[in-house]
């Protein structure tokens, strides 16, 4: 994640040509920007299994569209409250290999999860001028989620190849369903989500701004009826996005 932060601030600051403009604490503006996620699940915990599973784990993509508000509460610094429609989700891929007498069995699993949670964000924002293009800004701030629907989408495929003669079948088996919310032991993730935000964007002084964010899930999104033990289920999300404020 330090690398692509890292690439996105050199492209961010090579932005722009406009005047330069302050941002004081009577400023106020408001804007819109969209864009795209890769998200993926984390298991907390040292054990085999939260290991086996952050090994296994790839990125979903998704996308993003927040709308927000810039409130100056002082010169280059501001609060950033939004509304977001979030996709987010996971991929988890893993492959197992038996032998049965002369057969081998290959066994491929696959599901992807899309999550659609609307998000409530509050960032503190630091605006850095930079010359007469416009201005880098550094954000950080917490959000809260709600997980308003989603599916999973699986895929299971077993070949057999008999060593005795060379020969194999294949057979693929697909498992989708809708997916549920609330802390009762029967939903399959929890409703609400709590976390931290991370941002680096870059904003000319006509308005249009590119960036890339990081989402830090706080809280477990197992069920809480179903939460066992001190291992958490929590959302990942590097997000990239453009848009324009007036």
């Amino acid at each position: 994640m330090k690398k692509l932060l890292l690439s996105a601030s050199v492209i961010l600051l090579a932005t722009g040509a406009f005047a330069q403009t302050k941002m004081t604490g009577e400023t106020a503006r408001f804007g819109i920007k969209a864009g795209v996620n890769l998200s993926k699940f984390h298991a907390g915990g040292d054990d085999a299994a939260a290991n086996a599973f952050n090994d296994n784990a790839k990125n979903n993509v998704g996308f993003n569209v927040t709308a927000f508000g810039d409130f100056g509460v002082g010169n280059n610094f501001f609060i950033q409250p939004g509304v977001s429609l979030q996709n987010k989700g996971n991929k988890f891929e893993s492959t197992g290999t038996s032998t049965i007498g002369n057969n081998t069995v290959t066994t491929t699993s696959s599901v992807k999860t899309n999550l659609m949670a609307i998000e409530v964000p509050i960032n503190a924002v630091f605006r850095i001028p930079t010359g007469d293009a416009g201005a880098v800004q550094i954000s950080a701030g917490p959000y809260i989620g709600f997980n308003i629907s989603g599916k999973d989408k699986g895929q299971t495929t077993i070949t057999t190849v008999n060593n005795s003669n060379n020969t194999s079948a294949t057979v693929t088996n697909s498992n989708d369903r809708d997916l549920s919310f609330g802390s009762a032991s029967d939903k399959n993730y929890g409703s609400t989500e709590f976390g931290a935000n991370f941002g680096l964007a870059y904003r000319t002084n006509s308005g249009f701004l590119v960036g890339a964010n990081y989402g830090l899930g706080l809280t477990d999104l197992t069920p809480k009826d179903r939460q066992a033990n001190a291992n958490k289920l929590t959302n990942r999300v590097l997000g990239f996005s453009v848009g324009y404020s007036f």
